[in-house]
């Protein structure tokens, strides 16, 4: 009887030394500190995310917000956007530039199923679009009608290469009107 309890004594050291080593309870490496080693995922495209951050400094106070009155809501609207506007295309997204008479700005962004099945993860790169759009906003030209798409490549990525790619893409369209800085010096920091 005796033997029968330290048997199983034995068999149960053996079952606790195995569900230390396994995966599922620490990290998903094995590593024995319980921390996960996470990568970040490779994007096809090689991008220098600091290349393009020194050319937006932030805009005075309060010129930051992004009112309803810039939101391109109607459907009608976005058609025209896609039918008249100028068509820029990066990797991670695709920018329609409509420029239209009267003042102000307004912009649109679209987030397929294509780019990521879960709605939290669309969501999440809406507003990744919305803060680069947002920080920007200040050295904008007026009467301008923005859509931006998102690409699959958007998913596997993040925010700063959101930002640099959509500084890319309103520098070509020439959206951009930045103080003490000629076209010249933007387009070369832009390629």
């Amino acid at each position: 009887m005796i033997d029968g309890k330290i048997a199983a004594g034995a068999n149960l050291q053996t079952k606790e030394t195995e569900t230390q080593k396994d995966p599922r309870f620490f990290g998903s490496d094995g590593n024995e500190s319980g921390t996960q080693c996470h990568q970040a995922p490779k994007v096809e495209r090689a991008m220098a995310t600091d290349r393009l951050a020194s050319i937006v400094p932030i805009g005075p106070k309060g010129a930051n917000r992004f009112p309803k009155s810039e939101r391109l809501r109607h459907q009608k609207d976005i058609e025209a956007c896609l039918r008249e506007g100028r068509r820029f295309r990066h990797p991670l997204m695709t920018l329609y530039v409509r420029w239209r008479e009267g003042g102000g700005r307004r912009v649109a962004f679209s987030v397929g199923r294509k780019v990521a099945k879960k709605a939290t993860q669309r969501n999440k790169i809406k507003r990744w679009f919305r803060e680069a759009y947002r920080t920007k906003r200040w050295a904008m030209k007026e009467g301008v009608d923005l859509f931006v798409i998102a690409q699959p490549e958007c998913a596997a990525t993040n925010f700063h290469a959101v930002d640099e790619a959509l500084t890319e893409l309103l520098i070509k369209a020439k959206v951009l009107q930045l103080p003490n800085m000629d076209e010249q010096s933007l387009e070369a920091k832009g390629k």
